[in-house]
């Protein structure tokens, strides 16, 4: 078996050199498996072309410490890696190169207004950038040669906060990346009803543009001599001083969510207290424990049964993006505006796309009432959907990734039961007609347009797509219960979530097998079946995780 990837995240050029050894010896009598760490370039180039790496800047060194205590190291190189950070880790000097910045919609730079200090942000398209990006990245993988890490880069513009559809980036090489991408047309610069089609190409390209950003990345890592690999998925514990505070109950409920929702790896964020942050796992009882049992029961290697595959349409989404009625506001301001169902999309003048949430909601919500696993995917990931997949339910409105409407309709001559709706989609994501093929999939049923208000309904028609299912690790007697089973290769039943949605404490009545005990992976407290039903209390919007184990 695999080691998994339990990873916790600490910064080594946040504590001098002598405690590296007591607090990487903790964190691997945690439980954690590895330690990751981003690698702040404005903390090594104080001045151009001067590299640091002594002391408390000795990155290699920290790295063979780990190693020492059996630690695996991975490496976010950013270049903008976040943490709490002046200008994200980028030097200021850079950021002072007109040349190396991104262009907003106006011909200004694009600020980014973060803690603790405003910037603008770095044209990931423009040549002078990657010039000093490569350089830099050439030093570090000097430093590095021998050492035992992988690494990973980034270029994500929810994480610099900056997603509105045309807040960027036009500086003239991404405009030159533009027309390689969609030929002769002029950069839109904001939206018109009457050139959708421009509008959600340029919301389109966006997404190309980081894709262009991450290979070079990728490249200039390469050619510094630095072995790449994924990051795993971040799960916080603690958060920036700035905003509200999290109890260390709902930190442990938001990771125990997310494992049960198939999150196989990932690294803890923060593992250790640092400034500009508050909170840390390793204070948390919790932790500990939780990792124990991942490790004991190869939680890594279980999978879930999800009989169901939603597809959900990023046409839609980005048709939200480029109507935004207020483009500048980021969907962090609006999501916490309350606007409405919809959240960020309610501000679409578009209409299709401003419902459509609604109804991936809708039937998400109701598959969740009638506790059916689902995989939730968009059109990058349709390789996904394999011979254990019953049905695909993909809510439809105007329009359609072309993508998904292929695979669609090749899934309806396999006989694979395809619904869609509430309406026939009549353009693709960029808003051409899909004429011809615009009929519906061979055997498709569409969603019945009241099904957005009679959620029992929705619910009981789309439980019938699933197929025959077990009466086993479900809590149909309490509706606000949601139980997440996963399952070894010999399709037994080795962890089990129970997840409270609803905001008053319950005892959720679970289906077990007869003769099971329900150890809970943190407390080992046990929940002894009686006559098939394992009663687990469960506190508001709690999420338990439990290995299932034969009674003595």
């Amino acid at each position: 078996m695999s080691t998994a990837r339990y990873f916790g995240e600490l910064h080594y050029w946040r504590h001098e050199p002598e405690e590296w050894p007591a607090l990487l010896a903790e964190l691997a009598a945690l439980g954690f498996t590895g330690v990751e760490t981003c690698v702040p370039w404005s903390v090594h180039e104080r001045h151009k072309g001067v590299f640091s790496f002594a002391k408390h800047l000795d990155l290699a060194s920290f790295v063979s410490v780990a190693g020492e205590h059996g630690l695996a190291v991975h490496l976010r190189l950013g270049p903008a890696v976040g943490a709490e950070l002046t200008a994200f880790g980028i030097p200021e000097r850079v950021l002072g190169i007109n040349e190396c910045l991104a262009v907003s919609g106006r011909g200004t730079p694009l600020w980014l207004p973060w803690p603790t200090k405003m910037f603008p942000a770095p044209s990931f398209a423009s040549v002078a950038f990657q010039a000093e990006v490569a350089t830099w990245f050439v030093a570090l993988g000097e430093h590095l040669q021998g050492a035992n890490a992988t690494v990973s880069v980034q270029c994500d513009r929810k994480a610099l906060g900056r997603v509105a559809a045309f807040d960027g980036d036009y500086h003239h090489d991404a405009i030159a990346w533009w027309l390689d991408f969609d030929g002769e047309k002029p950069a839109p610069r904001a939206y018109k009803e009457d050139e959708m089609s421009r509008s959600l190409s340029w919301v389109r390209f966006a997404e190309e543009y980081e894709s262009r950003a991450i290979a070079w990345l990728e490249e200039a890592a390469g050619k510094a001599g630095m072995t790449r690999a994924d990051s795993c998925e971040r799960l916080h514990v603690g958060g920036a001083p700035w905003f509200p505070v999290v109890s260390e109950e709902d930190q442990k409920n938001s990771v125990l969510s997310a494992l049960a929702s198939g999150t196989a790896e990932f690294t803890l964020y923060m593992a250790v207290a640092r400034e500009r942050w508050a909170g840390e796992a390793r204070a948390c009882e919790w932790i500990a424990p939780l990792l124990a049992t991942l490790r004991e029961v190869g939680a890594h290697t279980l999978r879930r049964q999800t009989p169901i595959v939603v597809i959900a349409s990023r046409a839609e989404e980005r048709a939200a993006l480029a109507s935004c009625a207020l483009d500048s506001a980021t969907s962090a301001v609006t999501e916490w505006m309350g606007l409405g169902p919809s959240g960020h999309a309610e501000l679409a003048l578009d209409v299709s796309a401003r419902r459509y949430p609604r109804w991936l909601d809708a039937v998400r919500e109701a598959l969740d009432f009638v506790e059916v696993p689902y995989l939730l995917l968009d059109e990058s990931e349709l390789h996904r959907i394999d011979a254990s997949t019953k049905a695909v339910v993909a809510p439809t409105l105007r329009r359609v990734d072309g993508a998904v409407w292929g695979a669609l309709h090749a899934l309806g001559i396999t006989g694979m039961p395809v619904v869609i709706g509430p309406e026939v989609p009549v353009e693709d994501e960029l808003g051409a007609p899909l004429g011809a093929q615009g009929d519906m999939p061979q055997g498709a049923g569409l969603l019945a347009a009241e099904s957005l208000e009679d959620r029992e309904g929705l619910a009981a028609d789309l439980l019938g797509l699933a197929g025959e299912l077990s009466d086993l690790w479900i809590a149909p007697q309490t509706p606000s219960a949601t139980c997440s089973p996963f399952y070894d290769d010999s399709n037994r039943v080795r962890l089990l979530f129970v997840r409270n949605r609803g905001e008053e404490h319950i005892t959720a009545e679970v289906n077990v097998d007869v003769g099971c005990v329900l150890r809970d992976g943190i407390t080992g407290e046990e929940v002894v079946e009686e006559q098939g039903i394992a009663a687990v209390p469960l506190a508001a919007f709690a999420t338990r995780i439990f290995r299932v184990e034969a009674s003595a």
